[in-house]
């Protein structure tokens, strides 16, 4: 030792630790929005303040972590993030097809009476409404 230096007091010590501590307390905080920026996630400056705000709270906290652990931009994505589900300002236009569904298979009335029958005994239908099926089938058929 210098003849004019001193040995680290015990304060001194303490304030490595807490400092160490205190680190090592806020890189786990913002472990959630860390994440997000890394995956470019479509929703990480909402994750951000979410973090921010409810991170205290080890459910605000978890529901961050999730949140940027879940669906993150596709590759080849041009949309701006409307695909993870849970983005709250965009959404994602979906262009789809209407079609005809196939057609039925084409019964015999002589089917589809026994088909009413079977109905009508599984007390699926009164017998009110085999009556008018039936008649209406009857009616189709001549």
């Amino acid at each position: 030792m210098h003849p004019g230096s001193q040995p680290p007091s015990d304060d001194t010590a303490l304030v490595i630790f807490l400092g160490i501590g205190f680190l090592i307390a806020g890189i786990i905080y913002i472990i959630p929005s860390i994440v997000a920026f890394r995956r470019n996630h479509p929703n990480r400056w909402i994750i951000l303040v979410i973090n921010i705000a409810f991170g205290s709270t080890v459910i605000g906290w978890g529901i961050a972590l999730v949140w940027a652990l879940r669906a993150a931009h596709r590759v080849g994505s041009t949309s701006s993030g409307g695909e993870s589900g849970l983005n709250l300002f965009v959404n994602d236009v979906k262009k789809i097809q209407v079609v005809d569904p196939p057609p039925l298979p084409q019964t015999s009335p002589v089917q589809e009476l026994e088909r009413l029958h079977e109905l009508l005994v599984r007390g699926a239908i009164s017998q009110v409404e085999f009556d008018g099926l039936k008649a209406k089938l009857l009616s189709g058929a001549s």
